[in-house]
């Protein structure tokens, strides 16, 4: 074939051209998994429940730092119809005194299903009180499975257990404990809050463990088949806000604003690196006015030629794509775990796509050059 041939007798020039579109894939590729990783550490912790519904307070906007459900709201949404099983998410701000340096974050109070966390080091299941389930990326403040964290200001410990993944919020690696140990430090947070503002004797606190005792932020809820997460707020009479773990995760924190930019970082990057290499092969294309006239001096028609330049575009931008491919996943492997790399593989398929159709609309652009061509031409570039 004559476009392999001229791609095999110009090795170097075009093995540029390929390295050329690499890194444009390259950068487009990266550009998107570190906008998934930002929303990703943004939201995973929520959005990684396993439920198939999130009950919140009624109008907290889908806040979770603002819901609050009382043990008897937590019961009416466990005993309602449609629903197959229930369990409380308490969440709280704590900071950790951590070897490397203190920091804050959330620790989740679960009531149950602590097999949904993927353990990566360390051991699972439900945590004894005072222990603690941690997102991997802790290991960048020194933590390790075994450490013993105090926590500031409020005079507690946690023990870490093991390691899982994906499970942070707001960029901060989040500390699962069981429902108690969530309670006692909820119930030391007010406490180590009313000591910084009152000189005054602490009252007895049996009455304020006693309003937090199964309280939770929200109720993540299994849904029996054929129920529907509408079906469950029209049976829960509209007192609560219900949607799913993705729309609970992409609400609070201002991720709607922060959505909205990662996606037009995407859409922005796509175009670009589109349009870019569409533009390419047709300056290519120009460069080659001679050749061509050449080769359809010698009876070659407009569709041969114009075959010969899809099938070059087709070899090159695969090459591209999997040198570019390559050096996205070596810049994420590179990168420190606290970064946000989150390759997805539906959106680099869509990058790989957006590739390859705009190389192809760029040639469109080289068909009509290459129709406007006379094979006369070719007799002017050999007197030259």
């Amino acid at each position: 074939m004559l476009a392999l041939s001229e791609i095999l007798h110009s090795k170097l020039k075009f093995a540029l051209i390929a390295l050329a579109i690499g890194l444009i894939v390259a950068l487009t590729m990266t550009l998107s998994a570190m906008s998934e990783g930002l929303v990703t550490g943004m939201t995973g912790a929520k959005g990684n429940l396993d439920a198939d519904a999130v009950v919140f307070q009624g109008d907290t906007y889908l806040n979770l730092e603002r819901s609050l459900l009382t043990a008897e709201e937590v019961e009416r949404v466990r005993a309602a119809d449609g629903v197959a099983e229930a369990y409380g998410v308490g969440h709280i701000f704590i900071s950790v005194d951590a070897p490397a340096k203190a920091f804050d974050t959330r620790a989740f109070g679960l009531e149950g299903d602590f097999e949904q966390l993927p353990i990566v080091e360390g051991t699972g299941g439900m945590p004894t009180d005072g222990e603690a389930i941690v997102d991997e990326t802790a290991r960048a403040d020194g933590i390790e499975v075994g450490d013993t964290l105090a926590l500031t200001p409020i005079d507690r410990e946690l023990t870490v257990i093991g390691f899982t993944e994906n499970r942070r919020y707001v960029m901060a690696p989040v500390f699962y404990v069981n429902l108690k140990t969530y309670e006692d430090l909820r119930v030391a947070s007010m406490f180590g809050a009313m000591a910084e503002t009152t000189d005054a004797e602490l009252p007895s606190a049996t009455h304020v463990t006693d309003a937090v005792d199964g309280s939770v932020s929200v109720v993540a809820v299994k849904l029996e088949p054929g129920v529907t997460v509408d079906d469950l707020a029209q049976t829960l009479g509209g007192e609560f806000d219900v949607v799913t773990p993705d729309e609970a995760a992409l609400a609070g924190n201002g991720m709607p604003v922060m959505v909205l930019a990662v996606n037009g970082i995407q859409v922005v990057s796509f175009v670009i690196g589109a349009l870019v290499i569409g533009v390419f092969f047709y300056i290519t294309t120009l460069h080659k006015t001679g050749q061509i006239a050449a080769v359809k001096a010698l009876g070659a028609s407009n569709a041969f030629v114009y075959r010969q330049l899809l099938a070059q575009i087709l070899v090159l931008v695969t090459l591209g794509a999997l040198i570019g491919t390559g050096l996205a996943l070596g810049a994420g492997a590179g990168m420190p775990s606290t970064m946000a790399f989150d390759p997805r593989l539906d959106r680099w398929a869509v990058t790989l796509g957006l590739v390859y159709l705009m190389a192809f609309v760029g040639s469109l652009f080289s068909l009509r050059s290459i129709l406007r061509i006379d094979p006369a031409t070719a007799l002017d570039h050999a007197e030259h």
